[in-house]
């Protein structure tokens, strides 16, 4: 999934989930949903909406075999001039959870991010458009108190005209007990048409920590990037200190799932 909130809202809705499908055995399909607000919406380190709050929302739905699919949204703001900036976007998935013979989990998705209001036109080197898709696979290990999390991403024409982009991350979760986890994450973003632009691929990271209380989740998170203003003003984003370091809180209430 695309940021924390996504993130926060797979782990308990799985866990949720997980004791639907034991307690109900009749059907094999179970649908969760949650809404969040972040403190700055950012993806893969850079804000989305100018550096203020968004409020978020989520729908999953699980089936056999480990195959879901769920939509997301949010508010952005690029700060692009007249209609060319998205103030929202909604994210639809397709993907399924492979066990590799007890070793590891390996989450393969189909990803699509959308801005539906975007009108965008001959933007940098492409066509403009600011939707694209990613094929996204995501490799999780339980090393027993600490859990390990390696993606790659792939996307054939990056938002924006940016050509081919790869992205890879790694995460690392500690459980703190039951109700306390720091992580942290590291991740590098390359975009074909970034060096035509004077801007350049990059690296971010984060560090933090979750609480959780019944349904609810709070997340306080450092997060950070390599690049300066000018680098991330020239493809990334415009809009000001969008790549900058800050803290990010989180709030979410997940909704409890139910079987069909």
């Amino acid at each position: 999934m695309k940021n924390l909130t996504k993130a926060l809202f797979g782990l308990m809705a799985l866990t949720s989930v997980a004791g639907a499908a034991h307690a109900q055995d009749e059907s094999p399909f179970a649908m969760s949903a949650a809404v969040a607000v972040q403190s700055d919406y950012r993806f893969r380190g850079i804000s989305q909406n100018d550096r203020e709050p968004a409020p978020q929302a989520t729908i999953n739905v699980t089936g056999p075999e480990g195959f879901y699919a769920g939509a997301w949204g949010s508010k952005t703001n690029w700060a692009m001039n007249g209609t060319i900036s998205p103030s929202y976007e909604v994210d639809f998935y397709f993907g399924k959870n492979t066990d590799l013979f007890g070793f590891a989990n390996w989450n393969a998705q189909v990803y699509y991010y959308a801005y539906p209001d975007a009108r965008t036109t001959g933007l940098f080197s492409g066509t403009g458009n600011a939707s694209f898709v990613e094929l996204i696979n995501t490799f999780s290990k339980d090393w027993g108190g600490f859990t390990t999390n390696f993606t790659w991403a792939y996307s054939p024409e990056f938002s924006l005209g940016g050509g081919t982009g790869n992205y890879l991350n790694g995460q690392g979760v500690i459980p703190l007990n039951d109700w306390l986890s720091v992580s942290g994450t590291v991740g590098h973003q390359w975009v074909q048409a970034a060096k035509y632009t004077g801007s350049s691929d990059y690296t971010h990271y984060d560090i933090g920590a979750t609480a959780t209380y019944r349904n609810f989740a709070l997340d306080l998170r450092y997060v950070a990037t390599d690049l300066n203003a000018a680098k991330c003003g020239a493809f990334y984003m415009s809009t000001r200190n969008a790549c900058g370091d800050t803290v990010v809180a989180t709030l979410t209430y997940n909704i409890p799932s139910f079987p069909w």
